[in-house]
């Protein structure tokens, strides 16, 4: 919420349209108040809510590039304050980060640069209120109309926020993390699409068109794998369609009334918004996890192990960034019922060691062990429904120790 990403270079393209359907709603700047009430609005209207929450307009200001870049500054700052933990590492041993941290941002000025240069608005939820940066030099052909829309996403999350609690943080695991966080960003990406087809010129499209166009963005995605940045990035890009491509089933079967409902029976873990394309989702029944193993010389304690279950989202983007095809890789994902990754760090935090144990509703493909082990990076050993992972990096070998007895 705090964040979004972009469409596909590829599949932004396919919303530009150049037909002559006339459209009432205006091109506007969205740092001024009148073009932000009337895209309010309009994304009232089209989620169909009778009664208007805010008597007017959620709270939103505008701010500077300037002042944005301060922002993000002081928040690395803090970041790099809060101290480092095993998991900076543990990523970067599975490849999920090409620096060890997940959200470094103060690695390098360019991150925050990039970051000032592609927000053009987004939503806090401890605040309740919406921040547009003001571009004042960017002027591309559609630079208006990438505003408005993105305003029209982030009013769909002020709008969320009266009915679900979206700051909300006490979350077991990332993948029950992400699996609520998913359901928001899509309806936010699904009525995205719905507001595009009110901005003139932009995108002329059918409802069918529309209802279909998550699945095409996902097919993007994976096809443009290589694009993305790392496996983490595209983890946290996915979210966006796979939400939006749920949602759109729900409004297909039933309009927004059938969206608002969704909301109650959302799918709690990512395996539940792994489709077939067609409209499918799996229904799996995950299983209790089992820890698997662990680095018998390093400590257990408190800040030294830390433990979670990442979901099937997150190994379908592990495996992609181990050169597994997108096929196998989302088809092993897709019989996913359970997982426990621990990551364990010695006292000075100069030595760590990650093990992540998988469990699948079938046998995964015999190929999948051989592809990861082939590097000599990562161990990883089959079982007949399991799948145990483990890395260090750890200059001399460990001894790796059953933490229970895993079926």
């Amino acid at each position: 919420m705090s964040k979004r990403f972009a469409l596909p270079a590829a599949l932004a393209a396919l919303l530009l349209g150049g037909g002559c359907e006339k459209h009432e709603l205006p091109v506007c700047d969205i740092t001024q108040r009148a073009c932000q009430v009337d895209i309010y609005y309009r994304m009232l209207s089209l989620r169909g809510d009778g009664y208007d929450p805010f008597g007017g307009l959620p709270p939103v200001s505008v701010i500077t590039e300037d002042q944005f870049r301060d922002r993000l500054i002081g928040e690395s700052q803090q970041g790099s304050q809060n101290g480092s933990s095993p998991w900076n590492k543990a990523l970067d041993l599975l490849h999920f980060t090409s620096t060890g941290s997940s959200g470094d941002a103060g690695a390098g000025g360019s991150t925050i640069d990039d970051q000032v240069a592609h927000t053009l608005a987004f939503y806090e939820p401890d605040k309740k209120a919406i921040t547009i940066i003001a571009h004042p030099d960017q002027t591309g052909a559609t630079a208006e109309e990438e505003g408005m829309i993105t305003l029209a996403h982030e009013l769909v999350h002020a709008i969320q926020d009266r009915e679900l609690d979206l700051n909300k943080e006490d979350f077991k695991t990332s993948d029950e993390y992400y699996a609520y966080d998913t359901i928001i960003e899509g309806d936010a990406r699904f009525y995205e699409y719905m507001f595009a087809r009110e901005v003139p010129g932009y995108f002329n499209a059918t409802l069918s068109q529309v209802l279909a166009l998550p699945q095409r963005e996902l097919d993007s995605i994976y096809t443009d794998f290589a694009g993305t940045s790392t496996p983490l990035f595209l983890a946290q890009l996915l979210v966006y369609p796979l939400g939006a491509n749920y949602e759109a089933m729900e409004y297909g079967a039933g309009g927004n009334a059938a969206v608002r409902h969704g909301y109650s029976k959302e799918p709690h873990h990512m395996v539940g918004f792994l489709g077939d394309g067609k409209g499918h989702f799996p229904t799996v029944t995950p299983d209790e996890s089992c820890p698997g193993v662990y680095a018998e010389s390093l400590p257990m304690t408190q800040g030294s192990a830390v433990a979670d279950e990442f979901g099937a989202h997150m190994f379908y983007a592990f495996l992609r960034g181990w050169n597994v095809d997108h096929a196998t890789a989302y088809a092993a994902a897709q019989a996913w019922t359970g997982d426990y990754i621990l990551a364990q760090s010695s006292t000075d935090l100069s030595t760590t060691a990650v093990s992540w144990r998988l469990q699948f509703s079938a046998a995964p493909p015999g190929s999948l062990a051989k592809t990861l082990a082939a590097s000599g990076a990562l161990s990883a050993t089959a079982g007949p429904r399991s799948l145990q992972i483990t890395a260090t990096d750890s200059p001399t070998a460990l001894s790796w120790k059953p933490y229970t007895n895993c079926p």
